[in-house]
């Protein structure tokens, strides 16, 4: 049987709703992300720009398989070496399991790189914190996704010292050519799985100027280590969060959630024509489980579905169940 465990998507999944992993991966939980062509659009500029990082740490080993056990016994084999880069390489740590965007070896240091296809202006990484210290809540998910990465890392070798940064599209550089985008093409094999073709074409004046910016995170990764994890009514730290949706996933037993506004954003919502055809939906067995709301309920309209209300998520439960908005009115 394949084995279940943590990744870095099933950890950010967790961060917007830890329910959301018991519906993961089974096709009889529809999800709509996975239709949505604007966001299949952004993971394709993703894999552009991965591309490109990969460019400027040249001479590295690519662990292309999706098997879980081949990736890590291929990556095991390149660690034996002092000095290594490796693209995509498989880290396991108990029930924890990471796929590093680049990871570059050097004796006893470990550099973690994780590639965002996004902008920065700075080579620090005072962007991301408020004036508290604290984390901005736009670039929390991914800084949670490299603290992840860097935790996986440290465990599964903690005599190596560990460095994160994320590699991002600088805004103040100049592309030294024109065109340079065009040579990282998308294509799709015969199964449509995703890559990136490389164009022969492409010159040491391409990569000249540097259009990516490699920032160090390793002070973000501590103030995530030391945030509250869970809920008010059941908080964890950073570790005992982990062990918590991994034994629940592993064990694939759904974690109980408190459905609330930003309910209005998931993406295990069956349409009524996968409804018929017998597939379930996930964001209406919540909010069922936890009050009982019947079919009827669902056909009528709420302030989850006023488009760009900002109020939403401030709006008590009850609101949301009892305050029905007629058609004349959104």
């Amino acid at each position: 049987m394949k084995s279940r465990y943590l990744t870095k998507s099933r950890f950010k999944l967790a961060l917007e709703c830890p329910t959301k992993l018991f519906y993961d991966g089974k096709p009889e939980y529809p999800d709509q992300n996975d239709e949505d062509s604007f966001l299949q659009s952004l993971t394709e500029g993703g894999f552009q720009v991965g591309e490109l990082a990969k460019c400027y740490f040249p001479g590295g080993y690519v662990i292309n398989t999706i098997d879980y056990d081949e990736a890590l016994r291929r990556t095991s084999e390149l660690l034996r070496k002092d000095q290594v880069v490796i693209y995509e390489a498989a880290i396991l740590f108990n029930q924890f399991f990471v796929r590093i965007d680049i990871l570059v070896k050097n004796r006893q240091n470990f550099e973690l790189i994780e590639v965002k296809a996004k902008s920065s202006d700075s080579d620090s990484d005072d962007g991301f914190l408020t004036k508290k210290g604290t984390i901005l809540s736009s670039w929390h998910p991914y800084l949670a996704d490299v603290a992840f990465q860097k935790y996986v890392l440290m465990k599964a070798f903690p005599d190596q010292a560990v460095n994160a940064y994320l590699m991002m599209a600088d805004k103040t550089a100049l592309c030294p050519t024109d065109g340079l985008n065009q040579k990282f093409k998308i294509v799709r094999d015969t199964d449509s799985h995703r890559s990136v073709s490389i164009s022969p074409s492409l010159s040491i004046e391409d990569l000249a100027v540097k259009i990516l910016n490699r920032v160090s995170v390793d002070a973000c990764c501590d103030i995530v280590y030391q945030e509250q994890f869970g809920s008010a009514d059941q908080p964890f730290s950073f570790a005992s969060y982990l062990d918590y949706l991994t034994d629940h996933y592993v064990n694939d037993q759904k974690i109980i959630s408190q459905p609330s506004p930003v309910c209005a954003g998931c993406q295990f919502r069956a349409t009524e024509e996968e409804s018929a055809k017998g597939l379930k939906s996930g964001f209406h067995e919540c909010w069922r489980e936890a009050f009982h709301c019947t079919d009827d309920d669902f056909k009528e309209s709420t302030i989850l579905d006023l488009w760009n209300y900002r109020k939403k998520d401030r709006c008590s439960l009850k609101a949301v169940l009892r305050y029905r908005i007629s058609l004349k009115m959104i």
